[in-house]
């Protein structure tokens, strides 16, 4: 079954369950903080639509702050490879040192890094896109963490050419 498949056949199996209640599931506990919007449909009446509010705001300069201190480890470039990846390890998240075992920082540009990183708007507590200045172009770092309280860590160096 394909994932598509899987997910249609989820989506006919919650509507199922709900049209056969009657209702929707309840809570469970501790519920999101939540606004109602009241939309008009001519078929059904009036209905009050649930829309979670966010419950907190990402911290984007935190995310901006890792991602220039990951790229200035990455871009020691005239660094050995065991003292480069040994630099750059703690930096990267845990989905990411595996691949980033395989490059050899000779290859890597020679850059100064610019000020002003920025961290893009659409950023969440746990996924951030950071866009760093440096004097070979911009780099778009992708950042992860595992919740919220967690340290930030870079999935991915991207230049922009």
């Amino acid at each position: 079954m394909t994932m598509t498949t899987r997910t249609q056949a989820a989506a006919v199996l919650v509507a199922a369950t709900i049209a056969l209640s009657g209702c929707a599931p309840g809570p469970t506990s501790d519920p999101a903080p939540t606004t109602t919007a009241s939309h008009g449909d001519h078929d059904h009446g009036d209905h009050d639509v649930i829309v979670p509010s966010p419950t907190s705001t990402p911290d984007l300069e935190a995310a901006a702050t890792a991602a220039v201190d990951a790229l200035k480890a990455y871009a020691q470039r005239d660094l050995d490879y065991p003292t480069w990846f040994e630099q750059l390890k703690p930096h990267l998240h845990s989905t990411a040192i595996e691949a980033y075992s395989t490059v050899q920082p000779s290859r890597i540009p020679a850059m100064t890094i610019q000020d002003d990183a920025e961290a893009a708007p659409t950023s969440t507590d746990v996924y951030a896109v950071v866009y760093v200045p440096t004097s070979v172009g911009e780099y778009t770092i992708e950042l992860r963490r595992d919740d919220p309280s967690a340290e930030w860590g870079v999935t991915r160096f991207q230049p922009s050419n």
